[in-house]
C-alpha cells in the first residue's frame, strides 16, 4: 500500500512536473497578436520620437529667423543713423552754396550754381546708394520674419503630431495591457 501511494504521488509529482513544463513553453510561444500590440507600440514610438524632431526643427528655424530679425533692426538702426549724417552733410554743403547764388557778382552765381549741380548729384547717388542697403535690410527683416512664422506653423503641426503620437503609445500600451490580463 505505501508503495502504491508512493507510486501514485510520483506519478502525480511527475504530471504536474509535465503540465508546469508545457504552459511554460506556452507561455514562451508568444501569443502572435501580443507581438503585433508590441510592434505597433514600437511603431508609435518611433512616430513620436519623429514629430519631437520635428518639433525641434521648428525650434531652430523660429530661432534662426529671429537671429536674421535682430541683425536686420541693427542694421536698419544703423542706416537710419547714416541717413542723418548723409543729410546733414549734404545740407551743409548746399547751405553756402546758396546763399552764394543770392549774390549779385554773376560768375559768381554761376559758379555757386554748378557746385550746387554737382552736390546734389553726388546727394542723389549716395542716397540711392543707401536706399539699395535699405531694401536689403528690410528684405532680410521680412525674410526673418517668414522665417519665423514658418517655423511656428511648423512648430503647431509638429507639437499636434507629437500628441497624436503620443495618445496611439497610450491605446497601444493599454490594448497591450488588456490583452496580458486576458491570458
Amino acid at each position: 500500500m505505501i508503495r502504491s501511494f508512493t507510486r501514485t504521488i510520483l506519478i502525480l509529482i511527475s504530471l504536474l512536473l509535465a503540465i508546469n513544463i508545457i504552459m511554460a513553453q506556452e507561455q514562451e510561444e508568444e501569443d502572435p497578436r501580443i507581438t503585433r500590440l508590441r510592434e505597433r507600440i514600437e511603431a508609435a514610438e518611433e512616430r513620436v520620437a519623429s514629430a519631437e524632431e520635428q518639433v525641434a526643427s521648428a525650434d531652430s528655424m523660429i530661432a534662426a529667423g529671429e537671429e536674421i530679425m535682430v541683425k536686420a533692426e541693427a542694421e536698419l538702426k544703423e542706416l537710419a543713423s547714416e541717413k542723418r549724417s548723409i543729410e546733414r552733410k549734404y545740407f551743409n554743403e548746399k547751405r553756402p552754396l546758396e546763399r552764394q547764388m543770392r549774390s549779385k557778382d554773376k560768375e559768381e552765381v554761376r559758379e555757386a550754381r554748378d557746385q550746387l549741380r554737382e552736390v546734389k548729384n553726388n546727394e542723389r547717388e549716395e542716397d540711392k546708394a543707401w536706399k539699395l542697403k535699405y531694401r536689403e535690410s528690410i528684405r532680410e527683416y521680412d525674410s526673418g520674419q517668414r522665417l519665423i512664422d514658418r517655423g511656428k506653423s511648423y512648430l503647431k503641426r509638429a507639437n499636434k503630431r507629437v500628441r497624436d503620437a503620443e495618445k496611439k503609445v497610450r491605446a497601444a500600451e493599454r490594448n497591450l495591457k488588456k490583452a496580458l490580463r486576458k491570458r
